[in-house]
């Protein structure tokens, strides 16, 4: 009888073992990463899935940072202003514009580059050469040209520096806003004569001919308006548990790390000079960078 009953206990161990366990790896709490389609940072699909610069930043934060469980939850524009404002949400790829007082940021560790006026390359010979410094007040004004870009929320600006040049425009036949929720503009539509130009980056073009498979030539303009480097950040709202997690996120971006972040961006911009000095000068000298 007793051997019956050492071995009742013996299973009811066993059994309080096991219901135990998931419910310890459930006890971690969760941080859901907010991310988009925006190549070259972040690529859904295709061969170059999970491949972008800032899924590649994304993995290592991941990571780094095993007492977290993580959730990458894909959005579009609507979506990400539906989440962001929820406990445990953070995006790993962000300017610090958003919603002040609400956000929280890390320190900053990454650049966008200025932005550029794409063109269909058949735009050449009126505008220049690439690299001719074009106004984008001008190409409104003057050039009475239209612009197709992605929903512009003025509270939100999605182009920091040239808003206010947009602002005049908006709701006005010289900004097409697309209908859909993306990022970006696929390049497509301007080849398709729906607008003369779109707003992005240098590296936007080559991105979307490796990323989307586009044929077209297309061509891109520095602008006046805009020269500046934006500081990119990891965002989470700004309660205990996201400042939380900034604070370890800090202390994984020393210079090593750091570096080897730029030469992941590097593999998209064509190891661009300027953009490797401007790294420099703005992240990397920070005086409070931790070390290994």
């Amino acid at each position: 009888m007793k051997t019956i009953w050492a071995y009742l206990r013996h299973i009811f161990a066993l059994t309080l073992i096991c219901i135990a366990l998931p419910t310890q790896a459930q006890s971690k709490p969760t941080i859901t990463w907010l991310i988009w389609e925006l190549s070259p940072e972040f690529i859904r699909h295709g061969e170059h899935a999970g491949k972008g610069f800032a899924d590649r930043f994304l993995d290592f934060f991941i990571k780094s940072l095993p007492q977290y469980n993580h959730q990458i939850q894909w959005t579009n524009i609507q979506r990400f202003h539906r989440e962001a404002l929820l406990s445990q949400r953070c995006s790993p790829h962000i300017w610090g514009t958003f919603y002040p007082g609400q956000f929280a940021y890390s320190t900053a560790y990454m650049l966008t580059p200025p932005h550029v006026a794409i063109f269909h390359k058949s735009y050449e010979k009126r505008l220049g050469p690439a690299g001719t410094l074009l106004s984008i007040q001008d190409l409104f004004a003057k050039e009475k040209m239209t612009l197709l870009t992605p929903t512009v929320y003025m509270d939100e600006p999605r182009y920091p520096i040239l808003s206010k040049y947009l602002e005049p425009y908006i709701n006005t036949n010289q900004i097409i806003e697309t209908s859909h929720g993306a990022n970006d503009v696929d390049l497509r539509l301007l080849e398709r004569g729906r607008a003369d130009f779109a707003l992005g980056f240098p590296t936007t073009i080559s991105a979307q001919k490796i990323d989307r498979g586009i044929k077209g030539d297309f061509i891109s303009y520095p602008l006046m308006e805009e020269r500046t480097y934006n500081e990119i950040y990891v965002s989470c709202y700004g309660d205990e548990f996201g400042e939380n997690v900034l604070t370890q996120i800090n202390q994984l971006l020393d210079r090593q790390t750091l570096m080897e972040f730029l030469n992941l961006y590097e593999e998209w911009n064509d190891n661009d000079p300027h953009f490797r000095a401007a790294f420099i000068k703005q992240i990397i000298s920070l005086s409070n960078r931790p070390t290994k």
